[in-house]
């Protein structure tokens, strides 16, 4: 007596059956139809994955490309020489005291990660140059290339709130230009302001201050 098998039905003729051809061909159609069917599912398959490289939304490889990734998900920012943000250049100040302070911008970190900064000077002074994490809210929202005074401002404890310092030495060689360049950290949501102080405004310049940062998106 003939039986069928657990998945498709085939028919399977008992040992003391005659030979049916009807049923071996009912057979070939069952499993033909079956195999068919797998070969489109798979082909489907095949096409939503795509091929690595793919840039478009309409594969799993072109999803998953970088450039195809949501905004939020690019969550810090790559130090860039070329993508500058903010930029002073030329800057002499004109206080009348002997020494100098001064803010060169403040700017709110996005996202956590790193910024890019270039400092150049052709000034004849013994200088230092400052990144506070923490600054009173007259500090922070005064404009840029703001003259503070001639001493540190009020509020601004350098132990606390300094996140980055440098000394310079002035030199006496005419034309001659210092030049620094730091990569540093960041933390989304603080607001870092930069400053600068001199011992002898007379002899103040600022050939050059950049600030780069760019998201992932972009590098």
């Amino acid at each position: 007596m003939a039986t069928f098998t657990e998945h498709y039905d085939l028919i399977k003729p008992g040992t003391d059956d005659y030979y049916d051809v009807a049923d071996f061909n009912e057979n070939m159609d069952a499993i033909d139809t079956q195999l068919y069917q797998a070969e489109q599912d798979m082909a489907g398959v095949s096409e939503k994955i795509g091929n690595p490289g793919d840039e478009g939304e309409d594969t799993l490889f072109g999803l998953l490309n970088p450039g195809n990734q949501p905004e939020e998900k690019a969550d810090f920012y790559r130090y860039s020489k070329t993508e500058i943000k903010k930029q002073i250049q030329n800057w002499k100040p004109t206080a009348s005291s002997a020494t100098f302070y001064g803010k060169l911008t403040t700017f709110r970190a996005e996202k956590n990660g790193t910024v890019y900064v270039k400092w150049t000077t052709s000034d004849k002074a013994n200088g230092e140059f400052y990144i506070f994490h923490k600054a009173p809210l007259s500090i922070v929202e005064a404009p840029d290339q703001s003259e503070l005074g001639s001493s540190m401002p009020k509020g601004l404890p350098q132990k606390e709130f300094a996140h980055f310092q440098v000394n310079y030495i002035y030199t006496t060689n005419e034309g001659k230009t210092n030049t620094w360049e730091w990569v540093f950290p960041v933390t989304a949501g603080i607001d870092y302001t930069f400053i600068w102080y001199a011992s002898s405004v007379s002899s103040l310049y600022l050939n050059e201050f950049s600030l780069g940062y760019t998201d992932t998106k972009e590098a």
